[in-house]
Formats: structure tokens, C-alpha cells, sequence
């Protein structure tokens, strides 16, 4: 496949928004990505800011939707693909799109702090939390560590 791959670094210019619905589940926010450069005579900067439209399907949406707030410095990895739609008075309209394969806080602009989200099902007598995840946060036990819990816990895939 010719996929076109693109990665960006900017500023959530929205806290993503989640849609469910009875097909899939998708996350979609926008970034804002300003150029900074050393003019001619030495100063810093600032070109004109490109805006993206970024979109995240199923597990990933619901990670997205809970993790990036309006102003996080981001950092979004996937393909760039055309999205299509008719609104309300029934005009259509096309807009690229990046279909995330990865999202990420920019840790260049400060300390961030990953909790692991994992299955309700892979942590035996967890409480039923959150439509059935729960965060696995620093510190404490990781049920993907296989070494520190061998035999202990059995991992279920759905």
C-alpha cells in the first residue's frame, strides 16, 4: 500500500471530542502547529499555524478522549486520508484528516506522567470501573510484566 504517513507537533486546540455509536468508536480533536525560525537579523520567529484534524478509532479514542485537554502539547503520527461528509442542509464537503496510529504528549514541553490502561478482565477481583478498564499507574504492579507475576495472573485477550 501507498500510504502517506505524516507526524505532527503542536497544541491541542480542542479537548478531543468521543463519538460512540453502533459502528465503531472515534475521537476526533484538532492541532495547531506553528513553525518557529531565526528571521534575518537573529530573532525568533513565529510562521503561520497549520491546522489538523486528527481522528482515533475504537480503544485508542477512548484513551485519547480521557488523556489530551485543549492546550497539551502533542505530538500525532498517522496516515493522511480524506474524510467525507454532508452536513445538515445536505452539502457535501471533503477535509484531510490524520487517522492516528499514535498520540502522544510532548515531553520536551513537560513532565508527563503514562498510567497503562488495560482490560478489566486481565486483573482478577479489580473493581468494574469505566466500562470495564482500569489504569495501571506508576508504581504499581503491570499485569504485562510477565517475569514479576509469573503464574500469578492470567492474561485474557478479547
Amino acid at each position: 500500500m501507498n500510504d502517506v504517513t505524516v507526524t505532527v507537533s503542536g497544541f491541542a486546540g480542542n479537548t478531543p471530542a468521543l463519538h460512540t455509536g453502533k459502528d465503531k468508536d472515534f475521537a476526533m480533536f484538532r492541532v495547531a502547529s506553528t513553525r518557529r525560525y531565526v528571521n534575518d537579523v537573529g530573532d525568533w520567529t513565529d510562521g503561520s499555524t497549520l491546522w489538523f484534524t486528527v481522528k482515533a478509532w475504537r480503544t485508542a479514542a477512548v484513551n485519547l478522549a480521557r488523556s489530551v485537554r485543549k492546550g497539551d502539547p502533542v505530538v500525532v503520527t498517522g496516515r493522511l486520508e480524506l474524510d467525507e461528509w454532508e452536513d445538515a442542509d445536505g452539502r457535501s464537503h471533503t477535509g484531510l484528516v490524520i487517522a492516528a496510529t499514535s498520540v502522544g504528549v510532548d515531553a520536551t514541553k513537560g513532565k508527563v506522567e503514562f498510567s497503562r490502561v488495560v482490560h478489566q478482565a486481565a486483573l482478577p477481583g479489580a473493581p468494574a470501573d469505566d466500562g470495564g478498564l482500569v489504569a495501571a499507574r506508576a508504581g504499581e504492579t503491570d499485569p504485562f510484566d510477565i517475569e514479576a507475576e509469573a503464574g500469578q495472573r492470567e492474561l485474557v485477550t478479547a
